[in-house]
């Protein structure tokens, strides 16, 4: 399951990237794009040092998950693995600790639930996240955990130190980043770690909507055939971007 998921056609393969010698190619074209987005980032901030909001604005970066480089045989982000859903996450703002960094799981459903904390505003029932500034402030000493959802029924649990998958067909993989920061070594069956995996078993996401009827995505295989089968509807001829027909 996990290797269907990661199978998107229209990206390059390691294996090719190699033989081809495009790797290093595909890394300088990268870095320079990361280069970029820093070199504009340090523009707007100057601007702001500059201006008469420099000490009443709030300032949060992220970015879109993940993008391997030739981890796990690809050059893409469809992946449950922590290279493939992991992302920059930074607050600043008057009232919060500058320069300090936490070495926790957070979920991006918890920028909103911050910002209105830190603007002073009502907290809002409906956000599945939570504020973190209790976190950043040292006071949620309670452990975290970030989920990440790719397609019905297949999600990742992070905990500080472990990384938990199962997909819909119920296979499992549990990773020591401690140990294993690579994910090369699958513990999920490993007896040692039963109880790891039992504890974080525990946080999956309980429902799973279905696809939306009108979703219109067709970048890979394996999410075409699960919306048609899990949606009920006969298959229908979809083209796959960049798979072979």
């Amino acid at each position: 399951m996990a290797l269907q998921i990661n199978d998107l056609p229209m990206m390059p393969s390691t294996d090719w990237a190699i033989k081809s010698g495009e790797w290093p190619k595909i890394i300088q074209a990268y870095l320079a794009c990361v280069s970029y987005v820093d070199y504009e980032i340090g523009r707007l901030l100057d601007a702001l040092d500059e201006s008469e909001h420099a000490n009443n604005t709030v300032i949060v970066l992220w970015s879109d998950h993940g993008y391997r480089l030739g981890e796990k045989s690809t050059f893409a982000k469809h992946a449950l693995w922590n290279a493939a859903t992991k992302t920059p996450l930074l607050f600043a703002a008057p009232n919060l600790p500058k320069g300090k960094v936490i070495d926790e799981p957070a979920e991006l459903l918890s920028i909103y639930p911050t910002l209105l904390e830190l603007c002073g505003l009502p907290a809002y029932e409906r956000n599945e996240g939570k504020s973190l500034v209790p976190l950043i402030n040292d006071n949620d000493l309670n452990p975290h955990f970030a989920i990440t959802t790719f397609g019905m029924n297949n999600h990742a649990v992070k905990s500080k130190q472990f990384r938990y998958i199962r997909y819909e067909d119920g296979t499992e993989e549990l990773y020591d980043h401690k140990n294993d920061p690579n994910e090369f070594t699958n513990l999920a069956n490993h007896p040692d770690y039963l109880n790891i995996t039992r504890r974080l078993k525990q946080h999956l996401p309980t429902k799973n909507a279905i696809w939306d009827d009108n979703s219109s995505y067709t970048f890979q295989p394996y999410f075409v055939e699960q919306k048609t089968r899990t949606n009920g509807k006969e298959m229908t001829d979809v083209k796959v971007i960049g798979a072979p027909q």
